[in-house]
């Protein structure tokens, strides 16, 4: 929760010398002493019960601390300490209402808290900068337990105004958005960062690892692939994915895991590839040309990474005893067949295809005779 209410009490009951003034203004210094003895015991007091909601605060009693520190600031309404107490002391107490049933009367603890750390901070006579970051933290926390979206997007928001520059503060609003159900501007936040910050590869590698969140696979049903997305958009995405990472090994070429993801992306596509048993148009047979070319790109990811790492190509035939680079799905004779077919496929495909005649230049029909 952070810092927890101290046993501090700050005794401030001054001694009162004997007067001597004369005799006519013994009336007034009486009754001045008599005053000031009752608020110094009334101070007293409140630093006893001060102690005692601290007593029960340890104890997790949250709710007989409050009474104890409500009780002490009757007592001296002028005190700092009580506020801060107080107000750890609401905050506990919101940290433990998790139900939703609760949720009306965490609310109001919430803002006793809210209300408590600002007054405490407001009433120091000297402020430092530890002081001012403690409130903050504890007022997200609050904020958070509360489940108040629009006021911590107000919060990370206005920090942003503030430090523009300051890159970290986009992730923090993108989850923000995300944790309130927000998609679109999570999405929004996340692109944002790779166009203020182009030269970022964490922005770019983020922005990646979320685009490829959908094409993963359902591990219950012991598929490779999300079956629910259309083969298509599975290769749209995995495309997207790609050219997000090519930006990545653009900036940093030895940053590894921009070659991971690169790999695995290279899979799906893969993966969404339609390939029939018989194929008899040119397209149903350029598909498993490829579907083999994918899985080859797949792997020069992974040879790519092995180099970083300068692991050894894995021994033929034996299992391997320590970490090293497996061979290449497919040989050389291979690609350069596949390469030749599809080329040949292609050539096939561009001349089916009807030439588009020149725009402007249709000609129109002839009217015949007796019409």
């Amino acid at each position: 929760m952070g810092r927890k209410p101290s046993p501090r009490v700050d005794l401030r009951a001054k001694s009162t010398a004997t007067s001597r003034r004369a005799p006519r203004i013994l009336g007034a210094v009486l009754a001045a002493l008599a005053v000031g003895s009752l608020a110094g015991c009334s101070k007293i007091e409140s630093r006893d019960l001060i102690r005692e909601g601290n007593t029960l605060y340890n104890e997790g009693k949250f709710i007989e601390a409050l009474a104890a520190y409500d009780k002490a600031e009757t007592l001296e309404p002028d005190g700092v300490t009580v506020f801060w107490n107080r107000a750890c002391a609401a905050e506990a107490q919101v940290l433990k209402m998790k139900d939703p049933s609760e949720k009306e009367q965490r609310h109001a603890f919430a803002d006793r808290a809210l209300k408590d750390f600002q007054t405490w901070y407001d009433r120091l006579e000297q402020k430092s900068k530890e002081d001012e970051e403690q409130v903050k933290a504890h007022r997200l926390a609050i904020l958070k337990a509360d489940e108040r979206c629009d006021d911590l997007l107000t919060h990370w928001l206005e920090r942003h105004r503030a430090e523009p520059r300051e890159e970290r503060l986009y992730t923090k609003i993108a989850q923000q958005y995300e944790e309130c159900g927000k998609l679109d501007e999570y999405l929004k936040w996340l692109k944002k960062r790779t166009e203020d910050f182009p030269e970022s590869v964490q922005a770019w590698h983020t922005l990646a690892t979320i685009t490829f969140m959908p094409l993963m696979p359902d591990a219950e049903k012991g598929l490779g692939y999300n079956e629910a997305i259309p083969p298509s958009e599975r290769i749209k995405l995995a495309d997207d994915v790609i050219k997000l990472l090519d930006r990545v090994t653009q900036i940093d070429a030895k940053f590894a895991d921009a070659y991971i993801w690169r790999s695995m992306a290279y899979t799906q596509r893969q993966l969404a590839r339609i390939v029939v048993e018989n194929p008899v148009t040119p397209q149903e047979r350029l598909e498993p040309i490829l579907a083999r070319e994918d899985t080859m790109l797949a792997w020069k990811q992974q040879k790519a990474k092995c180099d970083l790492e300068e692991l050894p190509e894995c021994p033929v035939g034996k299992v391997p005893d320590a970490p090293c680079c497996p061979p290449p799905p497919l040989s050389s004779e291979e690609q350069a067949k596949d390469a030749e077919l599809r080329r040949q496929i292609e050539d096939e495909i561009k001349g089916i295809l009807p030439a588009e005649e020149p725009s402007g230049k249709k000609g129109k029909k002839k009217k015949g005779k007796g019409t």
